[in-house]
């Protein structure tokens, strides 16, 4: 790949990872600032969200899988690319409040798990980078709906 497309290439996943916060701003705002109706539907629909880019968060590893060739490497991120999914998805079944602690605590968990492991050694720079800056955002935000459901219950 050319220098130029290497750099069009980053700049396509900076666009898509933090366009990827848009949902989140909308429908937090949607909790925040809509009427008794609104608002709920945003609750419902924001944690939707983070349990869908939760499982995506996971899945990332299965790109890498494929790259490896290292029987153990490939077990190792099979074990954390479901994780995240099951997680995402037992956050999807659960109480308001239930769903949105497992998910404050999935992101920062994922991110600690690539940071100290092996992953951190396969993962490109920019995407960590990027994966640290979307996942305190995430996490914060997760915390202000959080907030917002545990005030209005």
């Amino acid at each position: 790949m050319t220098n130029q497309n290497t750099e069009k290439s980053k700049l396509m996943f900076s666009y898509l990872g933090y366009g990827g916060l848009i949902p989140f701003i909308l429908t937090l705002a949607g909790i925040y600032f809509g009427n008794e109706a609104v608002s709920a539907y945003s609750v419902v629909a924001f944690v939707s969200y983070a349990a869908v880019i939760c499982s995506f968060v996971g899945a990332v590893h299965w790109g890498f899988i494929l790259r490896s060739d290292d029987l153990r490497r490939q077990n190792l991120l099979l074990s954390i690319s479901v994780l995240p999914g099951l997680l995402g998805w037992l956050a999807l079944i659960s109480p308001l409040p239930v769903a949105l602690i497992i998910l404050i605590i999935t992101y920062p968990l994922v991110l600690i798990y690539e940071r100290l492991s092996e992953l951190d050694e396969l993962l490109p720079d920019g995407y960590k980078t990027m994966r640290v800056v979307l996942t305190m955002l995430v996490t914060m935000m997760l915390l202000i709906a959080f907030a917002r459901v545990v005030l209005l219950a």
